[in-house]
């Protein structure tokens, strides 16, 4: 900086002038440097091509295919997948081989296709996998009457009770009468036992035999009819019956 060096102030100049002036001629050289210095301006780069986006997996099959609303044939139907058709993969169910695609026409509603017969182009490795929705509730038979009991077969065996009454004798015999069946229903609330078309017996469920004993005297009819019939709240089955013609 060339500020009269060499050349002492004259006598009578203001020292703190001079100072001042040496300042700020110092400042102004400082300024101009600084502008002519050059500048580290960014360039942003022109025509560079952006990265390519990754398509997402299609799926295809070689044999017709459930779509359902769930990984199981529990779940409702949604649409049949068939060889020709292409659908984007959104999800996977990797436990039992389930990819869940946007079906054609569902405008972008989904559903989940059984992988036996599927073949899926593209990046599996990045889909989440898919979380089942809970089962649809299991539709209930209507209510039912019972099935009516089978094997019905009888026994009887017969004990003489004669005795002699004035002159007479009374013929007669204690007939004992096992009514045996098969139980053939889950949901009866007991069984009716009929002889000759009349209730005898009401017994509780799960019950398989029955004994009825009766006397039987000389001239009377020795021809009886038993039956049995399982029932619930919901009706009485069918009566099977079989007919008792003599005792030993």
């Amino acid at each position: 900086c060339n500020l009269g060096a060499g050349t002492p102030p004259s006598p009578g100049t203001d020292l703190s002038q001079a100072l001042t002036l040496a300042v700020q001629t110092l400042q102004a050289a400082t300024n101009q440097a600084a502008a002519n210095a050059p500048t580290n301006t960014p360039v942003t780069p022109t025509n560079v091509p952006a990265s390519p986006t990754a398509s997402p997996p299609t799926v295809t099959v070689n044999s017709e295919t459930n779509c359902r609303t769930g990984p199981s044939q529990y779940y409702a139907f949604v649409m049949l997948f068939q060889p020709g058709m292409s659908a984007e993969v959104v999800a996977k169910y990797t436990p039992a081989n389930y990819w869940i695609i946007k079906y054609p026409g569902g405008n972008g509603a989904t559903c989940w296709l059984w992988g036996q017969y599927a073949t899926v182009i593209g990046d599996t490795n990045g889909l989440p996998e898919g979380v089942p929705p809970p089962l649809p509730p299991t539709a209930t038979s209507a209510p039912t009457a019972p099935n009516p009991p089978k094997g019905v077969h009888l026994s009887c065996t017969s004990v003489n009770k004669s005795k002699k009454v004035g002159n007479f004798f009374l013929i007669s015999f204690e007939w004992t009468v096992k009514v045996k069946w098969t139980d053939n229903s889950d949901n009866e609330s007991g069984f009716y036992v009929y002889k000759d078309g009349s209730i005898v017996a009401t017994l509780p469920v799960n019950s398989t035999s029955y004994t009825d004993v009766f006397t039987v005297v000389l001239l009377m009819n020795t021809t009886h009819t038993y039956g049995v019939a399982s029932f619930n709240s919901y009706g009485t089955s069918a009566i099977k019956d079989v007919e008792l013609t003599s005792c030993s």
